[in-house]
């Protein structure tokens, strides 16, 4: 009788807690839409190794389907950028942003201007949020362009990877105004309605100037 009853516990443990772990690739976390609904749940991640892959290959469950013994794909909706204007997991925020990804070669605005043009290019995506204000910071990873010879190759994937995550572009925003590139910015004008900084600026102040190196402060 002792050992129907602790059977009889133990099964009881299993089934209470009868949800499964969530996979490295899946966090409890939220999504906020454009219209200010928040909804907590579980994100997955495609592939946590690729940066680029938080700022638009992410998808979002109900905690509840844990329970199931196969989450389906249907299960899953796809979280898109625009339609969902902020999701957060593990205390880190990722905020939509329109930015335009210059290809190469594209090093000017009337170059950029035709690569809008000719190209329908993917403008929306998600960047992560490292301060946050009344001017912003983003951090924003490039995607690469992987042909299907790639994803096959691990030391190519792998230099894909560490390539974006030492390259990544700062990315600042304030109310009004769409995010640009900290490179692309004009101090004095971005900053023309703070008369302190516009004033240091002016006199020659800032020493050092907007450019790649300024990622390692």
């Amino acid at each position: 009788m002792k050992h129907i009853n602790i059977a009889l516990f133990l099964l009881f443990v299993i089934s209470a807690s009868g949800q499964k772990a969530l996979k490295p690739n899946q966090f409890e976390g939220y999504t906020i839409s454009f219209d200010g609904v928040r909804t907590d749940g579980i994100i997955e991640i495609a592939d946590i190794n690729q940066p680029w892959d938080f700022q638009e290959k992410v998808k979002f469950f109900d905690k509840s389907l844990l329970a199931h013994s196969r989450i389906k794909r249907e299960d899953k909706i796809v979280v898109t950028p625009g339609e969902i204007v902020e999701y957060g997991i593990n205390g880190k925020r990722y905020v939509h942003v329109h930015y335009y990804v210059k290809s190469k070669g594209e090093d000017n605005i009337f170059k950029s201007t035709l690569g809008k043009i000719k190209d329908e290019k993917i403008t929306d995506f998600f960047a992560e949020v490292y301060k946050d204000g009344k001017i912003s910071w983003m951090k924003f990873y490039l995607p690469p362009t992987i042909s299907e010879e790639d994803e096959d190759s691990e030391e190519t994937m792998k230099e894909y990877i560490e390539t974006s995550l030492a390259t990544y572009e700062i990315l600042v925003s304030k109310e009004g105004e769409k995010p640009k590139s900290l490179e692309d910015i004009n101090v004095g004008d971005f900053f023309s309605d703070c008369e302190l900084i516009g004033k240091k600026y002016s006199e020659g102040k800032y020493k050092m100037k907007p450019n790649k190196s300024i990622k390692k402060i």
